[in-house]
């Protein structure tokens, strides 16, 4: 059967840089290893996919051995391990030039394996913290002129008695007799070693005489810790705020987690809030909209006079310029826009419905545009 040509086996082209290669065959390893793959067909499948990636990689990864394929093709490489001469995965491992601690570190997190020519001592005793939420409640007014909170926080941090150790103070470590020190039990599945972390060290490869009382082994301490933050102004409701360095402490040298403040905002009695502006629903009376009116009005800023127009419609807009939320950039503030709502009377008195009755008497089609156009189309449509 002929070879494929080795780059459209890896999906690249012949100018492809070594970067580039590498990338190509860890993705394309990844979604072709037997391990990902169910059913004795797909696994079988898998795993001559798998052999012709390793194949390919082992070439175009040697630069001796890239530029004899360039040059003669695979006459260029006959004598070597290449292009399909590979039995099975061992002999990938065993005949691809230290390629097993690059599949050992692209697979290990994903599958839990490493190839049988692997070793090594258990994993870095480096560890993270965890990242943290908290949540805080804003009023609107809040929200918008921002806020200093402050709140108290239980987080993990190193336990002063053990200084991170998990074991009792003059006291030692042994090592694990589960795992021998390596911190890793192996078992054999079919052409993999199956490799997980010890259960008895955690994967630290030594286990304790006597576990720290104050900790319990666990190395950390949960503490109390008070945290103030400056809410800016302009924060939005579903914000998150990151503190740095704020949440749970790491072990060994490695990072603390942060703190996520989620921000949550009360309903306004009055206001809502759409992107910066603010939108204030304003009802009025039809004598009001008929005849126009000065009003004075709630803002975030204070007091404020505004003019309803003569012959205001409901659903006007009467904006206010620079009366909304400041930016978070603090550049630019949004408006407050005044939507005016008119409301029709109910449960008049007999005095109020003899004035619209006088109203009517004189009121005329003429004075309505809205209602002038519906009655020249409907009449249109009643005579067909």
């Amino acid at each position: 059967m002929p070879h494929r040509d080795l780059y459209e086996v890896l999906g690249v082209s012949k100018n492809a840089t070594q970067e580039e290669i590498k990338s190509a065959f860890r993705n394309l390893a990844k979604k072709h290893h037997p391990d990902a793959h169910q059913g004795e067909n797909e696994k079988k499948q898998a795993e001559e996919k798998f052999k012709e990636l390793g194949n390919a990689y082992a070439v175009l990864s040697d630069p001796d051995k890239r530029k004899k394929y360039d040059t003669y093709g695979f006459d260029g490489l006959k004598g070597n391990q290449a292009g399909g001469q590979y039995g099975g995965f061992e002999d990938i491992f065993t005949n691809m030039g230290g390629m097993g601690d690059v599949f050992g570190d692209m697979f290990g997190d994903i599958f839990g394996f490493e190839s049988g020519r692997r070793g090594g001592r258990g994993r870095s005793r480096r560890s993270d913290g965890d990242d943290m939420q908290v949540n805080v409640k804003l009023t609107f007014e809040e929200a918008a002129f921002g806020k200093k909170a402050s709140f108290d926080i239980n987080r993990f941090e190193v336990c002063d008695t053990c200084r991170g150790e998990g074991i009792k103070p003059g006291t030692s470590k042994k090592t694990c007799a589960t795992c021998g020190g390596q911190g890793k039990v192996r078992q054999s599945s079919g052409f993999f070693s199956m490799v997980t972390t010890c259960p008895k060290c955690g994967g630290e490869g030594e286990t304790a005489e006597a576990l720290c009382p104050d900790c319990g082994g666990r190395r950390l301490k949960q503490k109390k810790k008070t945290i103030e933050v400056n809410i800016p102004a302009g924060v939005a409701a579903g914000s998150y705020l990151k503190l740095s360095g704020e949440g749970h402490k790491g072990l060994f040298g490695g990072l603390p987690g942060d703190l996520f403040v989620a921000v949550t905002v009360e309903p306004h009695e009055l206001f809502k809030r759409q992107d910066n502006d603010v939108i204030l629903d304003l009802p009025v009376t039809i004598t009001q909209a008929v005849l126009g009116d000065d009003i004075v009005i709630p803002t975030l800023y204070g007091k404020k006079e505004v003019k309803i127009p003569e012959g205001s419609q409901s659903g006007d807009i009467i904006n206010i310029k620079g009366a909304g939320f400041q930016a978070l950039s603090g550049r630019s503030k949004g408006d407050m826009r005044v939507v005016l709502r008119v409301e029709i009377p109910k449960n008049l008195n007999s005095k109020l419905k003899d004035a619209f009755k006088n109203v009517k008497l004189m009121d005329k089609e003429e004075f309505y545009n809205e209602v002038k156009r519906y009655s020249k189309a409907a009449k249109k449509h009643l005579e067909k």
